[in-house]
């Protein structure tokens, strides 16, 4: 049986800057994580148990708990687990030379990041909710925001095929860009499949273009 030794570490979370106390690259771990975040994304954080996680593994509590003080520092973990997870996917989308890379492939595989992740976008609305109460989900949640932000903006130029964007409005049109698409994404996970978000997806893309193309003689 692999040895290791998890830990939680008070000053992680107080400072962004100091080393990660918890090992993603650990499969366990991983595991972990993965089956706590399809387990808050299905009952909500109030309604799971430390238990069911792991159950959900064929682990005992126990195990959990080893890796995990609580289950507050647990959904502290799982919410930067699962948004860096979602991060990485889009970052690697865009590096240059990325299959697909170039036009609409950016914002594509943003929708496919988001729309195609129905235990992330249950996640989402979980956070989304406890924010409200827990300042630390909060700070994270902002933080990461501000990231995905960031990598659509750098990439709205090439997107919408205009060099000119000033850089004030890219950040608009990312905040913008990243509403709807959670919006429509959270509109299928509650409505179900039968409501054809990814027309309207196509037609907020067409509308997004249309606008940024200046007007003859302007």
């Amino acid at each position: 049986m692999m040895e290791d030794t998890p830990s939680t570490n008070a000053e992680t979370q107080e400072n962004a800057t100091a080393p990660r106390a918890v090992d993603w690259q650990n499969p366990r771990v991983a595991a972990i994580l993965s089956a706590a975040a399809t387990c808050f994304a299905r009952k909500g954080f109030s309604a799971t148990t430390l238990a069911e996680i792991g159950k959900e593994l064929g682990l005992r509590k126990s195990i959990v708990h080893y890796y995990f003080a609580s289950k507050a520092a647990l959904i502290h973990e799982v919410q930067s687990f699962t948004y860096h997870k979602f991060l990485d996917r889009l970052r690697d989308a865009l590096q240059p030379g990325a299959e697909g890379a170039g036009g609409l492939a950016a914002l594509n595989a943003l929708w496919e990041a988001i729309q195609g992740d129905k235990t992330g976008t249950g996640l989402s609305i979980e956070v989304w909710s406890a924010a409200r109460r827990d300042e630390e989900i909060k700070r994270r949640a902002s933080a990461l925001q501000r990231d995905a932000r960031k990598l659509v903006a750098e990439k709205l130029p090439e997107v919408l095929g205009s060099a000119s964007i000033a850089a004030a409005k890219q950040e608009t049109l990312a905040t913008l860009i990243l509403a709807t698409v959670n919006g429509l994404a959270v509109t299928e996970y509650l409505e179900g499949e039968d409501i054809n978000v990814k027309d309207a997806y196509d037609l907020f893309l067409q509308c997004l273009r249309t606008g940024a193309d200046p007007a003859p003689g302007a």
